[in-house]
C-alpha cells in the first residue's frame, strides 16, 4: 500500500485502495480546510488511513467531487473516525457535496472520558495514548497549492495515521471505566452524544449557528 516516506496527492482514491477502505470496520479521515467559514471555504485536502497505516491523500476537484472517496464517505458498512468530526463533516457537505455517514469523533468521546484532564487536541491524545509527539510546523500552510512538499503532506498524513488506534484506545477507557453513579454507562453517553452530532451540523450549515464563528448555536439557549 503507502510508502510513509514517500506520500503522493492523487485526485481520488485509487480503485484498489478503495476496495481495501471499503473491507475495513473503521477509517480514519482528516482535512485541510482553506479557512473555517462554511459556504465560503473549501476542503483542499482529504487524508485517510486504516489501522494498518495504510495513507491516501486526496486532492479534491469541488466542482467534481471524486467519485471513489464519496463511495466510501457515504458506505454504511465503515465508519468514518474524525478527530472534529463537526467541523469536517459540515464541510464534506458544503464543499463536495458529500454525505459523510456513518462517523464518530474522538474529541467527544476523550472528553467524555478524560475528564481529569483539559487536553483534548489530537496532539495530546497522541502523545499520552500512543506515545508519539506530532509535529505542527506545518499547521499554517495553504493547501490548496498543488505543489506541497514532502513535509507537508507528511504532516498531513501524520494527522491521520494514528487516529485508529486512538479510537480503539479511547473506546477501551470507556468499556473498563463501566458504569457511572447513576447507572448510565460511558459507552451509551457517547453514543448519544456522537448520535447528536449529525442535527447539529445541519443546523450549523443551515444558518443557525450564532456563536463562536457560526460553530456553535444558542438555539437551545434559556
Amino acid at each position: 500500500m503507502s510508502n510513509p516516506t514517500d506520500y503522493k496527492m492523487v485526485s481520488d482514491i485509487p480503485d484498489e485502495m478503495l476496495q481495501h477502505y471499503l473491507a475495513q470496520e473503521v477509517i480514519a479521515v482528516d482535512t485541510e480546510l482553506h479557512g473555517l467559514t462554511l459556504h465560503r471555504d473549501d476542503i483542499c485536502l482529504v487524508q485517510l488511513c486504516d489501522d494498518q497505516a495504510n495513507v491516501c491523500l486526496v486532492k479534491p476537484d469541488v466542482g467534481s467531487p471524486p467519485p471513489n472517496l464519496r463511495n466510501l464517505m457515504e458506505s454504511s458498512e465503515v465508519l468514518k473516525i474524525f478527530h472534529f468530526a463537526l467541523t469536517d463533516v459540515a464541510f464534506f457537505k458544503t464543499s463536495l457535496k458529500i454525505n459523510v455517514q456513518p462517523f464518530c469523533c474522538t474529541k467527544v468521546m476523550s472528553k467524555i472520558i478524560r475528564t481529569y484532564t483539559g487536553g483534548h487536541g489530537l496532539k495530546d491524545l497522541t502523545w499520552e495514548l500512543i506515545g508519539v509527539k506530532l509535529e505542527k510546523e506545518q499547521q499554517q500552510t495553504d493547501w490548496s497549492r498543488s505543489d506541497l512538499t514532502p513535509e507537508q503532506l507528511k504532516y498531513a498524513a501524520n494527522d491521520v495515521i494514528n487516529l485508529v488506534q486512538i479510537y480503539r484506545s479511547l473506546k477501551a477507557m470507556m468499556e473498563h471505566r463501566g458504569t457511572l453513579p447513576s447507572g448510565a454507562s460511558l459507552e451509551d453517553l457517547n453514543n448519544k452524544s456522537q448520535a447528536v452530532l449529525p442535527p447539529l451540523i445541519e443546523l450549523l450549515i443551515n444558518g443557525y449557528g450564532d456563536l463562536d464563528g457560526g460553530w456553535q448555536t444558542s438555539l437551545f439557549s434559556h
